[in-house]
């Protein structure tokens, strides 16, 4: 079967959606689908919710290539998720051997989610035309991808571009991974309402402790209204992304540095402070160097990115 009889789907696996997408030969997205992740509750349940995106957009065509990228930390080879804090069904779940069952001898391949962002953002969107990228994705959690010269920074054993889990709070608070201060554990969406709840047990007559529920997008809209505490909420949030961001610039040096995922709808209220925070603490040159820019393929980067080696073979 040649390239130009089929199409290719791409599955990105995020903590709280199901982002799939169908492709064609030359990684143009013809369709999508969505489904909720982390209300599935399990394993077998976020299967069922791949099977049914892939049913809508997969029916009568040729289906040349899967491609998966799964928030957590991934074994490609051997197709396991060796961890996912923000999906805890799927540690050490063996789910290239269980879409192997969905899909049949059709070819599957697997990476980390913000890696397939980075690609996607890479050869398709913001980073295009760049020799090298760092993306961060600002979602659930806080993933990284590093791509130089069209290729992943994978590290010896893959887990390379970790950027969620530097640490930049000493004895900062508890991550879900398990360590203290990372870069999720102080800037992530699970993050920001963990210190919105905080608020809310603390001031019980304060706006945010009124919301009917705390999310990053209900918070950023009581930030725009000017309510106090939900400012420095995402001021000091956008803080510690400027430290990561600095920290970013100065290991790696990348041409552009991309930032995509939920948290960006919140704006300048993430990103004036995140600016503020790494023009003052980047070297010079790095930062001279150094463009930010927001992604431009929105939350379909990770899907787009997955089917980024077919087309490169």
């Amino acid at each position: 079967m040649t390239k130009n009889m089929g199409v290719y789907l791409g599955i990105d696996l995020g903590g709280t959606r199901i982002q799939a997408a169908r492709f064609t030969p030359d990684g143009v997205r013809e369709a999508t689908e969505s489904a909720p992740s982390e209300a599935q509750g399990n394993a077998d349940k976020i299967l069922d919710a791949i099977n049914s995106a892939a049913s809508q957009l997969v029916k009568n065509e040729a289906l040349l290539g899967v491609g998966l990228g799964a928030a957590g930390l991934c074994d490609p080879e051997r197709g396991r998720i060796l961890s996912s804090p923000n999906i805890p069904a799927l540690n050490g779940f063996d789910l290239k051997t269980r879409l192997q069952g969905l899909f049949g001898d059709t070819p599957i391949l697997m990476m980390n989610d913000a890696n397939a962002a980075a690609l996607g953002e890479f050869h398709a969107g913001a980073g295009l035309g760049s020799s090298s990228m760092f993306l961060l994705t600002l979602g659930t959690g806080i993933g990284g991808g590093f791509v130089a010269n069209g290729k992943i920074l994978l590290g010896t054993a893959g887990f390379a571009a970790e950027a969620g889990h530097m640490s930049i709070q000493a004895n900062g608070p508890l991550c879900r991974c398990g360590s203290r201060g990372c870069l999720e554990a102080c800037v992530s969406g699970w993050a920001i309402v963990r210190d919105a709840e905080e608020i809310a047990r603390n001031n019980p007559d304060s706006e945010i402790a009124r919301l009917p529920s705390l999310t990053p997008l209900t918070l950023a809209k009581l930030a725009r209204n000017g309510e106090p505490n939900a400012r420095a909420l995402w001021e000091k949030a956008g803080t510690m992304l400027g430290i990561g961001i600095a920290n970013l610039m100065n290991l790696f040096n990348p041409e552009c540095v991309v930032l995509v995922g939920g948290l960006g709808k919140a704006g300048s209220l993430l990103v004036d402070p995140a600016r503020r925070t790494w023009e003052n603490q980047v070297f010079g040159r790095a930062h001279q160097s150094t463009v930010v820019k927001m992604g431009t393929l929105g939350e379909w980067a990770g899907a787009r990115g997955t089917i980024q080696p077919y087309l490169d073979s």
